[in-house]
């Protein structure tokens, strides 16, 4: 049994919880990159609005096998109160994923809006049974107990816990 972590990160926050994650569980790092290249400025100019559109950006990798794994987490910024367009892709990017368990967490400067439950849904779409969903504030970047509630949370869906 293994877990993917499935994650887009624009300025780093998503991909901190993202590798904390990995290495409290040993799963398999999959970043995801947006094609569009956005900058501070057209990120909330052009990516926020897609964004909130539910919109799917052209991503790398533009396939995601987690055949193999067990367990499949998603990780989102949260733009507009919404996963990203890059997060959006990347769900409807994955292959194999029918029939697993699925996490999802979000990254923000403030609130999460509606990210999460949209995340939910849209695994839910794929066939996934979502068994936790996190928020990590700023703050909670280095809160070690809300890494170890997502890190146990993981352990416990892979059946290691």
């Amino acid at each position: 049994m293994s877990v993917a972590i499935v994650y887009h990160s624009e300025t780093g926050n998503t991909a901190k919880v993202a590798t904390h994650l990995a290495s409290a569980s040993g799963a398999d790092l999959v970043p995801v990159r947006d094609c569009a290249g956005y900058n501070k400025i057209t990120m909330y100019l052009l990516g926020a609005p897609r964004a909130r559109r539910r919109e799917l950006a052209r991503i790398e990798p533009a396939v995601i096998d987690v055949s193999r794994h067990s367990l499949v987490v998603v990780g989102s910024p949260v733009w507009a109160w919404s996963p990203t367009p890059a997060a959006n892709a990347a769900v409807a990017a994955l292959r194999g994923c029918e029939g697993k368990k699925g996490i999802v967490f979000a990254t923000s400067g403030g609130t999460p809006g509606e990210t999460l439950t949209m995340m939910r849904e849209a695994l839910a779409a794929r066939g996934v049974e979502v068994v936790g969903a996190f928020h990590f504030g700023r703050k909670d970047l280095v809160d070690a107990q809300k890494l170890a509630d997502l890190a146990s949370a993981v352990k416990t869906a892979e059946g290691q816990g």
